[in-house]
């Protein structure tokens, strides 16, 4: 698994998962080709194994009696836990834990995993547009998007520690209603839209369509796996499915088709990057989301080590 231009080997021992830098100190190989031997992760090349704080107990080509040189020692990430089926791994101590995602374990809501998707976009552009609202009409003509959600009022910006959100009212056209096709409701109806990042590469999206009644809930994980491939985790949970396994599946092509329109533009991009200064790009009232989040990053990297090294956790699939 990489990280930030690392590879990191994730292992269950003791019944606790811990990361480590995935090379052996020996001759450097990686252990995530090794395997697990009691609670004790061994090295596939020379047999060295490790226990879960990254302490050498064994090196078959010597002795018992011979000894173990201290530097046989794994470097260990500060932090791992498991969060919506995915595992989170922050290298060093993050600012903030991961999103809360209240409607993926509240009872009538229905997990539904998108398709995984690997892009040369950084982490940063990505998020900055899943924050944006002001290209509905546009790059989402195929889908959702319509003319009549082109003004972006939101309710303000609050912030709370480091995470930024609002909730606006737009318009939404509902191709997913099923009593559209029969007439009974319009095709572009309200959608009460709330939108949440913090000082890390997710977001959490909770749209209501007063219409139907039924709500959805969006978590939005990036994972800047190397400076030029990000992998994309899309977790969806809605209450109106009622078991309905075509609907779920006709759900995840829909949000893998909303993801490929908006891949279609940032992919374009001469430069995979997102730009903390304000003054490179010309901003409105419609961007305060997305500048208040470019914000926060701004603020952790002015005052902690380079951004390079990852402002928060970031998810991984799980092992």
């Amino acid at each position: 698994m990489w990280l930030l231009g690392e590879p990191w080997v994730v292992v269950r021992l003791q019944g606790r998962l811990v990361a480590f830098e995935d090379r052996c100190p020996h001759r450097l190989a990686p252990l995530s080709a090794g395997r697990v031997c009691g609670d004790e992760l061994q090295c596939a090349y020379h047999g060295w194994r490790f226990d879960g704080d990254g302490r050498c107990n064994a090196i078959p080509a010597i002795s018992d009696g011979d000894h173990i040189p201290k530097r046989a020692t794994l470097r260990r990430a500060w932090g791992v836990q498991e969060h919506c089926g995915l595992i989170w791994l922050a290298p060093e101590e993050p600012l903030c834990p991961p999103h809360l995602f209240p409607e993926w374990e509240s009872p009538g809501f229905e997990q539904i995993w998108t398709t995984i998707v690997d892009t040369p976009v950084s982490a940063g552009q990505l998020v900055d547009n899943f924050l944006d609202a002001a290209h509905f009409p546009f790059v989402h003509q195929g889908t959702f998007g319509d003319h009549k959600a082109a003004a972006v009022v939101d309710d303000g910006i609050v912030r709370e520690g480091w995470t930024v959100r609002t909730e606006f009212s737009t318009w939404y056209h509902n191709f997913d209603d099923p009593l559209v096709e029969a007439g009974i409701h319009d095709a572009v109806q309200p959608q009460g839209l709330l939108k949440q990042g913090n000082a890390s590469l997710t977001v959490y999206l909770r749209l209501r369509f007063p219409v139907t009644g039924a709500t959805f809930g969006i978590l939005f994980c990036c994972t800047p796996e190397t400076a030029d491939r990000t992998r994309i985790y899309k977790l969806v949970a809605r209450d109106d499915l009622a078991g309905d396994l075509h609907r779920a599946a006709r759900t995840v092509a829909d949000e893998d088709k909303i993801l490929a329109e908006d891949l279609a533009v940032l992919e374009r991009y001469r430069a995979m990057e997102l730009h903390l200064d304000p003054t490179i790009e010309l901003h409105t009232k419609a961007d305060r989301l997305s500048l208040a989040w470019r914000r926060l990053l701004a603020e952790w990297a002015n005052t902690g080590p380079s951004l390079a090294a990852g402002p928060a956790v970031n998810p991984l699939p799980v092992a």
